[in-house]
């Protein structure tokens, strides 16, 4: 963590605003981002944020990656759509805090809006999110359709970096995972389509009117994000 610096906010799309939905992106590491949802409905501002494995936290914007800048992608949605996501936002926070699990296997659940229930459910643990996959998630749920073309992602192929990644994060989940089959849970999702969370900044570049963005123009506008971020 880094201390003594008070992260600075870009926005790379839009403005803040009394109501306002917009993805959050932040670099953590040299080579690695994390994404999150960042709402405000004529309050204070939050980001909704899948931290890791059972820790999905509704931090302030500038808590959740201390000291470290980060870039705010105004959603370009009509005050309805913002509002629900808003919503949504709080219900999802308030039910779920340490319950999801960081799973790469590839599904498209959405949330239901009234409940928070997750569509379709999850029928074992080899489901869950990463910060990325749980943005899309949102987005999904509240009628504004999918972001990102996600067809388009290539697979992982052996050694490369996507699956370099994996293999890092499993090396990491494995070990508090209770049982052989917990850990063939983990293990399952290697291999799945890996969208970045400068992917998903970058899907929010383009006007709703082109979504679902495909993979060769949200890479390169997610790789200009990257550009700015220190």
């Amino acid at each position: 963590m880094i201390t003594g610096h008070r992260g600075k906010a870009q926005w790379l799309r839009g403005a803040d605003a009394n109501l306002v939905v917009a993805v959050y992106v932040t670099r953590t590491d040299h080579a690695q981002f994390h994404a999150g949802f960042y709402h405000r409905d004529h309050g204070d501002a939050r980001v909704l944020h899948f931290a890791w494995d059972r820790e999905l936290c509704n931090d302030a914007p500038d808590d959740v990656c201390e000291g470290r800048d980060y870039g705010l992608v105004t959603l370009s949605l009509d005050d309805d759509d913002a509002q629900t996501l808003c919503a949504l936002c709080r219900l999802v926070a308030r039910r779920y805090s340490v319950t999801f699990r960081f799973r790469f296997a590839e599904w498209r659940p959405r949330f239901d809006l009234g409940t928070a229930e997750v569509i379709p459910p999850a029928l074992d643990e080899r489901y869950g999110f990463t910060c990325a996959t749980f943005v899309l998630a949102m987005l999904r749920s509240a009628a504004v359709g999918e972001l990102l073309a996600l067809d388009q992602w290539p697979v992982p192929t052996p050694y490369g970096t996507d699956d370099r990644w994996q293999k890092k994060l499993v090396k990491m989940l494995c070990p508090t995972e209770a049982s052989p089959e917990d850990v063939a849970n983990v293990l399952a999702g290697i291999g799945a389509r890996r969208v970045l969370p400068t992917d998903v900044a970058g899907g929010a570049m383009k006007s709703r009117e082109v979504w679902p963005v495909g993979f060769v123009d949200a890479r390169r506008e997610g790789e200009q994000i990257a550009a700015c971020l220190p």
